[in-house]
């Protein structure tokens, strides 16, 4: 779906230009609404309606005076703003949003396969640097595992 980085532009209405191959994957899939939310380490999460509406279906149903639940709503729903892809391939990033993450002109957009990430450009190079050294054992843990239990199943 949505792979790579791509520096971006904030115009003085708050509108971000999409990427040229971001919206041709926007185009084939028909993604013109989007959610976006307060994501991690102030990054902006955005949603095509698709993915928002299967993240609402994996939504637990727990009572809505459960504090930790109800902290958790307040931040990540409380902070959604639905936005249409314009004519030339903008989104709107809303004040509050563009607060949160720091952004003024200049941004970072990542493709991370079934959503997109709106990044300050200060933001995403420091995530970069603090997870630098974690990269390698993230990598080991998540696949390493996986060839090892893949030439295991051969051995009998």
């Amino acid at each position: 779906m949505y792979y790579g980085e791509c520096q971006a532009s904030i115009d003085e209405k708050g509108r971000i230009a999409v990427p040229v191959h971001f919206r041709a994957v926007m185009e084939v899939h028909d993604h013109d609404v989007w959610y976006m939310t307060r994501g991690f380490d102030k990054s902006v999460f955005l949603f095509h309606k698709d993915q928002w509406e299967k993240l609402q279906a994996q939504s637990p149903n727990t009572s809505p005076l459960d504090p930790r639940m109800l902290d958790f709503r307040r931040l990540f729903l409380g902070s959604v703003s639905k936005v249409k892809r314009d004519a030339q391939g903008r989104l709107s990033v809303a004040p509050h949003l563009r607060a949160y993450a720091g952004i003024d002109r200049e941004a970072v957009l990542l493709g991370v396969e079934d959503h997109l990430e709106l990044w300050s450009v200060t933001g995403w190079l420091a995530f970069q640097d603090r997870q630098a050294e974690n990269y390698k054992a993230m990598a080991a843990e998540l696949f390493g595992n996986r060839a090892d239990a893949a030439s295991n199943q051969g051995v009998s």
